[in-house]
């Protein structure tokens, strides 16, 4: 894939610098039924309880990065996480250590035909962006599932 700077996504991945996949859509028969929704879901996501973390998620069409050669410019903000730092009051996080396991899900069937993805698009390119320096996070996979 010329053009793109994609990292191999071989998960678990630290996430420590922007990290750019190519993430497949469901099967379109599956996305053909009226009223469904496409959900980019990031699992796996571990973090510190006591760090601030913030990356941003941004999407585009993998058309219009290697044809267009648009990259970045032409992606859309598809959302962030955030994790304020906090601590139990009873000091025990209960799994063991000062780590939290979680995942983010964010709907994009919105923003795909926005950005002009057809339905015949297979893959979509997906680029976090972490926005702190110095801080322990983990991404355990990166997918797309209809609702």
């Amino acid at each position: 894939m010329a053009g793109i700077p994609t990292t191999q996504a071989t998960f678990p991945m630290t996430l420590d610098k922007p990290i750019t996949v190519v993430v497949a859509r469901p099967e379109k028969k599956e996305r053909e039924k009226e009223e469904v929704e496409e959900v980019l879901v990031i699992e796996g996501i571990e973090i510190k309880r006591d760090e601030f973390v913030k990356f941003d998620v941004l999407i585009n069409d993998e058309d219009e990065v290697v044809v267009g050669g648009g990259g970045a410019e032409k992606a859309e903000r598809a959302g962030s996480f955030v994790n304020m730092p906090h601590r139990h009051r009873d000091g025990n996080d209960g799994d063991g250590g000062n780590m939290k396991r979680t995942r983010l899900r964010i709907g994009i069937s919105e923003l795909l035909e926005n950005l002009g993805v057809e339905e015949d698009d297979e893959d979509v390119v997906v680029k976090l962006v972490p926005r702190c320096d110095n801080v322990h996070v983990m991404i355990g996979g990166i997918k797309i599932e209809i609702e």
